[in-house]
C-alpha cells in the first residue's frame, strides 16, 4: 500500500473513531462504572495521538547563503557573492512564513570607487522581504526564497543606471536582488 493511500485511510478513519469515541463517552453517563470510563478514555487518548501523527509537514523555508546551505532567520545576508561587496547585517525577523519572510537591519554596500578594492562601505537602514519559492536541490522537504526587496526608511544608496550612454544616479525607495538559485 503505498503513502498516499494510507494517509487517506488515516485522515478518513481518524475522525471516525473520535466521532465514536465521543459518543461513546457521552452515552456512558454519569451511572457508568470506573471500567467504562478508563476503558473510553483510552480509545479517546489512542485517537488523538493518531489524529496528531497524521498531519502533514509543511516544507521548511530557507534563504540559501553563497555556499548554498539553507539559513533560517540569519543575521546577516551577503547580496554579492562573489566579492561580499554587498548584503544585510544586524538582522531581526519579524515574520518567517512560506509567503515571505520580513525583517530590518542595515543593506552596506562598497561604493567601489576608485575601484572595489580601494572603495568604502556605506550603510543604509532597511527593512528586509524574502519572497518567491524554488525547490532546494537535494533536500526535497526545503523551500528556498528567490527574490529580496529592501525598503529604505533614511537615507538612501544611488542605484546608477545608463541614460543614453551616460551614467546616472537615482536614489530609489526600494531596490530588489535575486537571492541564491
Amino acid at each position: 500500500m503505498n503513502r498516499g493511500r494510507i494517509t487517506a485511510i488515516a485522515s478518513i478513519v481518524t475522525p471516525v473513531a473520535v466521532g465514536l469515541a465521543f459518543g461513546l463517552a457521552t452515552m456512558s453517563g454519569a451511572a457508568a462504572n470506573t471500567r467504562d470510563a478508563s476503558t473510553n478514555t483510552a480509545i479517546t487518548t489512542r485517537t488523538t495521538t493518531t489524529a496528531v501523527t497524521t498531519r502533514a509537514v509543511a516544507p521548511k523555508f530557507v534563504a540559501l547563503g553563497c555556499d548554498l546551505k539553507g539559513q533560517v532567520m540569519p543575521s546577516q545576508y551577503v547580496l554579492a557573492c562573489g566579492d561580499g561587496n554587498a548584503g544585510l547585517t544586524g538582522l531581526h525577523w519579524t515574520g518567517w512564513t512560506p509567503r515571505l519572510a520580513s525583517g530590518y537591519g542595515t543593506y552596506y554596500v562598497n561604493d567601489c570607487t576608485p575601484y572595489c578594492a580601494a572603495g568604502h562601505f556605506h550603510s543604509y537602514p532597511a527593512l528586509a522581504v524574502m519572497w518567491g519559492s524554488g525547490a532546494v536541490t537535494g533536500h526535497p522537504s526545503q523551500r528556498h526564497y528567490t527574490q529580496v526587496t529592501l525598503i529604505f526608511t533614511g537615507k538612501r544608496p544611488p542605484f546608477y543606471q545608463f541614460v543614453n550612454g551616460k551614467s546616472v544616479a537615482t536614489y530609489p525607495s526600494t531596490q530588489t536582488w535575486p537571492l541564491q538559485p
